[in-house]
């Protein structure tokens, strides 16, 4: 039978993308036997012993080449107690909806300049991606992506919303963290 591990689950969101993707993890760890503790880094707890936990999973969106300052603040402000763990990093970003090579070596350093800026060198990365909520931008913001969406041949009708989120990989890319991370646990 498989260890049932404890895993800290921290998220930011901007448009509430990240926030479904979180909520689906914490769904996906306890539907095979784990626990989620989850923390919205935007409003986090003011204390949180981490001590009890096994492994760590962080889920951001990219936005204007970077994440959320609240992330990357609370993941610095914890990166010693986050670094004792297995850690699992989940990008979030239309760019992981294409297939622009150059926009996918931008992603892998826009993750990677997280690293650097936070501390925090997760065991693996997994590139989600987001979704084109029109419904919910205000004018500028829903012309701005409607035209880039045109540039990549993207949905550009602004009357429905899309989600580009490809479940069935995040469920397979979280198979694969909780079955390793037991073995990676105390050599990080």
């Amino acid at each position: 039978m498989e260890d049932i591990m404890r895993v800290l689950l921290i998220f930011a969101t901007i448009e509430g993308q990240t926030r479904e993707i979180a909520d689906h993890i914490g769904r996906y760890l306890k539907d095979n036997g784990h626990e989620a503790v989850t923390i919205d880094a935007t409003h986090p707890p003011k204390s949180l012993s981490v001590d009890d936990v096994d492994a760590v999973i962080c889920a951001g969106p990219v936005h204007i080449g970077t994440f959320p300052a609240p992330l990357r603040r609370y993941v610095h402000a914890h990166v010693r107690e986050l670094m004792a763990r297995p850690g699992a990093f989940v990008t979030v970003s239309l760019t992981a909806a294409g297939d622009d090579q150059s926009e996918w070596e931008e992603l892998r350093e826009i993750a990677a300049r997280f690293s650097e800026e936070t501390g925090w060198w997760p065991v693996t990365v997994h590139h989600a991606a987001g979704a084109l909520k029109y419904t919910e931008y205000d004018f500028f913001r829903k012309w701005m992506l409607r035209r880039i969406a045109d540039k990549k041949d993207a949905p550009t009708d602004t009357a429905h919303d899309y989600e580009f989120t490809d479940w069935g990989a995040l469920d397979m890319f979280l198979d694969g963290f909780l079955k390793d991370a037991p073995a990676v646990a105390g050599k990080v």
